[in-house]
Formats: C-alpha cells, sequence, structure tokens
C-alpha cells in the first residue's frame, strides 16, 4: 500500500507542484487548501505524513498542528511545515509539534529526504 500524504497549502502553484513530484515518487496525494478543509480530510484520510504551510490564511500558524493533536488517530502523525519565512523557522517548527520544515522555494531532494527520514 502506498504511504499516503496530506498536503494543506492555499498556494496553487505549490500545491501543484508538490502533488505531482510526490505523486511521481508512489506517494498517494490528498489535498486541502484551507485550515479548516485540512483538519476535516485529515480526520477522514488519517494520513502517514502531513505537508502544512505555515501560513494559512483562515488560521493561525498553531491552530492546526494543535487540532490535529487532538486526534487519537493523528497524534503521531508527523507534519512538515513549508514556509517562505525562514527566520526563526526552526524554533516556530517546534512551537507547531513539526517534525521539520522546507524553506519555500521547495529544493525537491530536500523535500524526499525529509520525508523519507519522517514518513511511517
Amino acid at each position: 500500500m502506498d504511504k499516503k500524504i496530506l498536503i494543506i497549502d492555499d498556494e496553487l502553484d505549490v500545491m501543484k507542484m508538490l502533488v505531482y513530484r510526490l505523486k511521481a515518487k508512489g506517494y498517494e496525494i490528498v489535498t486541502a487548501s484551507n485550515a479548516k478543509e485540512g483538519i476535516s480530510t485529515a480526520k477522514k484520510e488519517t494520513p502517514d505524513l502531513i505537508i502544512l504551510d505555515y501560513r494559512l490564511p483562515d488560521a493561525g500558524p498553531l491552530e492546526v498542528p494543535r487540532k490535529l493533536k487532538e486526534e487519537e488517530a493523528l497524534r503521531n502523525t508527523p507534519v512538515i511545515l513549508v514556509t517562505a519565512s525562514i527566520d526563526g523557522i526552526a524554533e516556530k517548527a517546534k512551537e507547531c509539534n513539526a517534525v521539520d520544515y522546507i524553506p519555500k522555494p521547495i529544493d525537491p531532494d530536500e523535500l524526499y529526504k525529509k520525508i523519507e527520514k519522517h514518513i511511517k
């Protein structure tokens, strides 16, 4: 069975690039374009890993990770943040209970390495 990755990002170009690259690597991909949809999709799909945009227009940066951790089935699901704002990102990732982060623009090789490192 393919590993399932949920991508939560409001930038369509970033979403398309991630979907294309990760499907080519054999991952099953589900997507959401905002926080509310992302939380709902995560509950329904129980992904193996979540790629989360740090700044979503409908939620603060800590809201989505906090709500995900409230769900028993998602509590141990690794979250990788993606963000264009890299100032203090390591600390921000810790605050969000994220296992890692990837700066935008996304380097595909770095993306693959981090996913392989954290996916179950």
